[in-house]
């Protein structure tokens, strides 16, 4: 699958090949397959060993360690599924790279994917106080940026959906996408529903809670 993004003066391909040379040390097919070797196998080794580390530093997971070891795995895969297609030029979009603003926008797809939600758990961390005053414009906030930003910069993508490259690029656009989505699931909810009342755990006074969030307010 070709992406919108270029190197000025050369084409997908061309810059495809320089990325891969760069940074993966690809040069022919023996690096290639070398690579996605390396990949495939590191995929599974992130997803054991993330959550093991920051459950033996933290005693717990968490949303950070969990979306730490989504990224890297995502990232594994999404490397080897690339390196995999380059020379397959029949998975290609038939579509030509048009250069406009909508290609520019479809060029933080991946960035907002990655970025959107982890931006979006820090304003509701508690970094920023999370109070019945301010708990929905910081909701909403991590709902645009985890959910709204990530699906509005994957529409201009679309349109190199076409032919025989829509068996690869479709997946892999909408599966990228709903990553992101999900993890802005439980806030948008709680959102929809507002906050329910309940006795506080410590001195039994009626506090607000967000169920779906576990927060209370």
């Amino acid at each position: 699958m070709n992406s919108p993004t270029r190197t000025p003066g050369l084409t997908p391909q061309e810059t495809a090949d320089v990325v891969a040379e760069t940074f993966f040390g690809v040069t022919d097919e023996a690096s290639r397959r070398r690579v996605i070797r390396q990949c495939l196998v590191s995929a599974p080794l992130y997803a054991a060993g993330i959550p093991a580390l920051f459950y033996l530093r933290f005693g717990r997971v968490g949303p950070l360690g969990w979306g730490t070891t989504v990224f890297f795995v995502v990232y594994c895969l999404l490397c080897a599924v690339g390196l995999y297609f380059r020379p397959r030029a029949e998975y290609h979009t038939p579509v030509g790279l048009r250069g406009d603003w909508l290609d520019r926008v479809g060029a933080f797809w991946l960035m907002g994917c990655a970025f959107g939600p982890f931006f979006g758990w820090l304003l509701t961390t508690g970094t920023i106080p999370v109070t019945p005053v301010s708990w929905h414009w910081l909701y909403g906030l991590r709902v645009v940026l985890a959910a709204v930003l990530p699906a509005l910069l994957a529409l201009p993508l679309t349109r190199y959906v076409r032919g025989k490259s829509a068996r690869v690029s479709l997946p892999l656009l909408v599966c990228v996408t709903l990553l992101p989505i999900s993890s802005a699931m439980n806030v948008s909810l709680d959102l929809w529903e507002g906050p329910s009342a309940r006795q506080s755990r410590t001195d039994g006074r009626t506090e607000l809670y967000l169920k779906h969030t576990g927060r209370s307010l």
